[in-house]
């Protein structure tokens, strides 16, 4: 038996009175609709009067009782709606303008279920009351369907649009598309921006790897605090910088630090080893460079990597440096200025 509601069923009995006079009325046969292509889900034609499926190639009258189910088993089953579905209305409209109620040709208000579903829409070409049905009797390849929609009808909802293809002949005789090669929708999709960067070098600079010192060849580590009960000194070694143009080759470099041990500006026999120096190399992020871990006062190890750029990545082109430097006495030191030299070494690998 046909679920309907009491509208449903006085709709279904209406079709299945014009069934008769409809079918008089066939004329010349339509051709065979080609495959159906962005409906949310299969649509088969069934008759309004028993609600049993069209077999292919059955051709239909303008009026003859259409109507829609999702699948040929369970008379029941329903189109499923989405929440945000307000209305549904039937249509025909050109193909590919499914979408867009503003192109539809001809189209009439419909009903949906308590759960906003669609059981059994009414989709004789005839029931299509508003737009221009002459248009579509006169003839062409067209989609008839139905659609969920929001937006006081203005919209297609997320329920989506389901529509057969239809041929119609002059007179209003149509054939249909049988679901069985309906190719879904695509899922909406989106776009977005890339910045793109495109670095070009001058062919005549040679290529080379440069070290650039800092602007001051004399780096001051003071503001002296008691930390632990050992003096403990801050500063930073300057700005500094590697260029490698050697974007043919780029076989990578690395950059060492050396320190030498420091001495008492008062009494160069007063001591302090370089281990006390603590060395924090700073760059901003570049993917072909990578920083050593930081060096710590009281037990930093010298000769050590400050950084260096891998043989397998593009030459870094400039990379600019700093370091924070941190300097530790030990327990006892003689009050004073202390002077070390700090060396740094940029070799290509």
């Amino acid at each position: 038996m046909i679920r309907s509601t009491s509208i449903r069923v006085a709709a279904v009995g209406i079709l299945a009175a014009a069934l008769v006079a409809g079918s008089a009325t066939a004329a010349l046969a339509a051709t065979e609709p080609v495959a159906t292509v962005g409906s949310k889900g299969p649509l088969f034609a069934a008759s309004g009067a028993d609600g049993t499926i069209y077999p292919k190639g059955t051709q239909l009258g303008f009026e003859d009782p259409v109507i829609a189910r999702p699948d040929t088993v369970d008379i029941n089953a329903t189109f499923p709606g989405s929440p945000d579905t307000t209305i549904a209305k039937t249509f025909v409209a050109p193909r590919g303008q499914e979408n867009d109620p503003s192109k539809w040709v001809a189209w009439t208000d419909t009903y949906l279920d308590d759960n906003k579903n669609m059981y059994l829409p009414v989709l004789s070409l005839g029931n299509q009351t508003s737009g221009n049905l002459s248009t579509v009797k006169a003839g062409g390849d067209f989609s008839l369907g139905f659609a969920f929609m929001k937006n006081n009808g203005l919209t297609v909802s997320d329920g989506g649009a389901y529509f057969t293809y239809i041929n119609v002949d002059n007179g209003g005789t149509f054939k249909f598309a049988t679901p069985g090669a309906v190719v879904p929708p695509v899922e909406n999709g989106g776009e977005f921006d890339v910045t793109l960067n495109a670095e070009v070098i001058d062919p005549s600079v040679p290529e080379k790897l440069t070290l650039t010192a800092p602007k001051s060849n004399t780096a001051t580590i003071g503001s002296p605090s008691a930390v632990d009960g050992l003096s403990t000194s801050t500063g930073t070694l300057g700005v500094f910088s590697v260029t490698d143009t050697r974007y043919r080759t780029h076989p990578g470099w690395t950059l060492t630090t050396s320190v030498t041990e420091f001495s008492n500006s008062a009494d160069a026999t007063k001591k302090i080893g370089a281990r006390q120096l603590g060395v924090s190399p700073i760059t901003a992020q570049n993917p072909n460079v990578v920083v050593a871990a930081p060096q710590v006062a009281g037990s930093a190890a010298y000769p050590s990597v400050f950084a260096q750029a891998n043989a397998d990545q593009p030459a870094a082109g400039t990379v600019e440096f700093d370091a924070d430097l941190k300097f530790v006495a030990p327990a006892g030191s003689p009050v004073g200025t202390y002077t070390s030299k700090l060396t740094l070494t940029l070799v290509s690998k």
